[in-house]
């Protein structure tokens, strides 16, 4: 399983959901295309196995919308159990998680 020091390799503030967001960088999408590309595909979820793990150390804001474009997408392919299983997620806060699971909970919604 390949992990990524999402702070390090990405950014350290993750809260853009797209480019009209905010200044627009680091956003979700981006994010979700350039490491989770292909878990967007019904096929994958049938897979149990990690794919992927990031490693929150250097990571020092999630926000909501960030969370549910990035995580939550993956709704319509997986439960949050799932998606938390495939998608590992290393060294949070617990508002960090917090942040991750309500939104993996209700689902994607692309505002």
């Amino acid at each position: 399983m390949q992990s990524i020091d999402v702070g390090v390799d990405f950014h350290p503030r993750l809260a853009n959901r797209d480019k009209k967001q905010g200044d627009g960088k680091y956003n979700a999408i981006d994010f979700r295309n350039k490491y989770l590309q292909p878990l967007d595909a019904k096929e994958q979820w049938k897979i149990q196995e990690p794919y992927i793990g990031f490693d929150f150390k250097n990571v020092n804001k999630i926000g909501p919308s960030f969370a549910n474009e990035a995580f939550a997408y993956f709704a319509k392919y997986a439960s949050p159990e799932l998606i938390l299983k495939r998608i590992q997620l290393i060294n949070t806060t617990e508002v960090q998680l917090r942040i991750i699971k309500a939104e993996l909970n209700a689902g994607y919604n692309r505002e």
